[in-house]
């Protein structure tokens, strides 16, 4: 699939700069034309989210600082999260032979699909957000989006995610060179922080990003549905206003 590049016009420069994007059927001008409101949170949320490295440093569990800061930026806004389920009835009738002996035959099948979550939702927009997803994550969202927007329930779909390699080997140092700071024996809630954190979050290979994101927009797995991946990079890190050393201490101690 040609994937297309509406999003160059519709986003500010203050995002571009920080952002990588990529869409299939002009999502990003589908979604600015036919949901106003909902591109305008977008380019809000997009455009006032920062990294920094309390939340870089901070272990994960069943969604990150960062998915939930992400997820709470919109639910603000109004978005809300929504559940995906669909029932479908499949019935064949088999027409009786004309003798007059023979009634009409009817075969009927019912099957349940979804109880997937969307992240959020407002009016016929959806967005997803996937900062450090499981493999399967990607293409469950993706299949969700399909069969939301062929039953006519929304008219775009967002994947919020991360680059790969790059934004991987910045936090994995910057993992590092945290944990190396020596903080005092009483900060003890910091140290295990430390001991619980990663050393390289985003190593595992049973985690996908931007990278394996794209190649499934460019063979078709969104189908019809515009779709939006927008992808945060290492422009988005803010450093501390001190050194490393002095922000680790402040915050050890604050713990």
């Amino acid at each position: 699939m040609q994937l297309t590049e509406s999003w160059r016009d519709m986003f500010p420069q203050s995002v571009l700069d920080r952002y990588e994007f990529r869409e299939t059927r002009n999502a990003s001008r589908v979604m600015h034309t036919l949901e106003p409101k909902a591109f305008d949170d977008l380019v809000e949320v997009l455009d006032g989210f920062w990294l920094t490295m309390d939340k870089l440093t901070t272990p994960g569990g069943n969604k990150t600082v960062i998915a939930a800061e992400l997820d709470d930026l919109f639910r603000v806004r109004g978005w809300r999260e929504g559940q995906y389920d669909q029932d479908l009835i499949t019935r064949l009738t088999l027409t009786p032979w004309p003798t007059g002996q023979e009634r009409h035959k009817v075969i009927e099948t019912s099957n349940s699909y979804g109880g997937h979550k969307i992240d959020n939702v407002l009016g016929r927009a959806a967005v997803d957000v996937e900062w450090n997803p499981k493999d399967g994550n990607l293409d469950r969202d993706l299949n969700n989006f399909v069969n939301l927007y062929e039953g006519g329930v929304i008219d775009t779909g967002v994947i919020l995610t991360r680059v790969a390699d790059d934004l991987r080997y910045f936090v994995r140092d910057l993992i590092a060179e945290t944990k190396a700071v020596q903080v005092p024996e009483h900060c003890t809630a910091w140290r295990e922080r430390m001991r619980k954190l990663s050393k390289d979050p985003m190593g595992t290979s049973t985690t996908s990003n931007f990278g394996k994101l794209v190649p499934r927009l460019e063979r078709g797995d969104g189908r019809g549905c515009p779709i939006l991946a927008i992808a945060i990079t290492k422009k988005c890190y803010v450093p501390p206003t001190g050194t490393l050393d002095a922000e680790v201490r402040r915050l050890a101690a604050a713990m």
